[in-house]
This record gives C-alpha cells, sequence and structure tokens, in this order.
C-alpha cells in the first residue's frame, strides 16, 4: 500500500516538473526560430563536434570545428576546443596557434593563458610557459591550480638554464 502510495506521488512530482517546464521550452523554441539559419548551423557544427570528442574521434571533431571556425571566426570557445583536441593528440604546435587565436578573441580570460601556456610547456618552452600562466594568475589571483602550473613552469625554466650554462 505504502510502495504504491510512492509510486503514485513520485508520478505526479513528474507530471508537474514537465508541466512547468513546457513554458520554457515553448520560449526556448521561439528563441531558436528568431535566430539565423547560419547562427543554427554553427551551434549545430559546435554541437556534433562536441559530440565527436566526447566519443574520442578526434579528427572528426577537429574537421567540424575547423568548419564552425570558417562560419563564426570571432567564436573563442571553438579555437580553445580545437586546441584541446590539438592536446590530447600532443600536437602542440597547432595547439599554440589555436589558443592564441582564442587570447586574441577573448584576451581576458584567465584559461585561455593557461591552455597557450599548457601548449608551451608541450613544446618545451618554458619562458613563454612561464610568462602565459602568469598573465593567468594576474586575471584570476586566487585561483591555486593556475598558481601551481606557474610554479611548475618556473622550475623548468630554471632547470633548463642551469642545463644550458
Amino acid at each position: 500500500m505504502i510502495w504504491n502510495f510512492s509510486i503514485i506521488i513520485a508520478v505526479v512530482i513528474i507530471f508537474i516538473i514537465l508541466a512547468r517546464r513546457i513554458p520554457a521550452a515553448k520560449k526556448l523554441r521561439n528563441e531558436t526560430s528568431k535566430a539565423s539559419p547560419e547562427e543554427i548551423t554553427t551551434y549545430g557544427l559546435i554541437a556534433q563536434a562536441d559530440d565527436a570528442f566526447e566519443a574520442k574521434d578526434f579528427e572528426k571533431a577537429e574537421e567540424l570545428f575547423v568548419k564552425a571556425a570558417t562560419k563564426d571566426p570571432n567564436n573563442a570557445k571553438i579555437y580553445n576546443r580545437l586546441g584541446v583536441i590539438y592536446l590530447e593528440q600532443k600536437n602542440y604546435f597547432d595547439a599554440k596557434d589555436a589558443f592564441s587565436q582564442a587570447i586574441k578573441v577573448e584576451p581576458e580570460t584567465a584559461s585561455r593563458y593557461v591552455n597557450l601556456g599548457l601548449a608551451y610547456m608541450g613544446l618545451k618552452d618554458y619562458y613563454k610557459a612561464t610568462q602565459t600562466f602568469k598573465e593567468a594568475v594576474r586575471l584570476e589571483k586566487r585561483n591555486k591550480k593556475y598558481q601551481g602550473l606557474l610554479e611548475r613552469a618556473q622550475k623548468a625554466y630554471e632547470k633548463e638554464k642551469k642545463i644550458k650554462k
């Protein structure tokens, strides 16, 4: 008896939740219908690319992000995601280029500098990695992760300088 009552309550709660979402869905549908076909296509490409990335199909994800970048060249997220793909593939040179482009579009986003710093670390350019991590820390002073990456890059740079002497 109590079990049946619990099921009925759960079903009623689900219907209430769904009923509340219907106006939001209509509003979202209206907003989406106002978007230009080009915007919908760009967002569709990004969504497909994200799905391919999550499936670890990096080649397909890269292809879709590049197409999205041609349609929306001022979207820093696209370049950032391309850079992450290249980092995953250990293609640090292309990752550096992608993150640099993301920074040109959004110069006040600390995570873009961190990603660029990671690409420089992969390239073993510890001086530039240190400089980009410093910029990230400047933008987000309290982020301990960024401070840790800066310290790691500085240590690698100091070690590299000692070896060259």
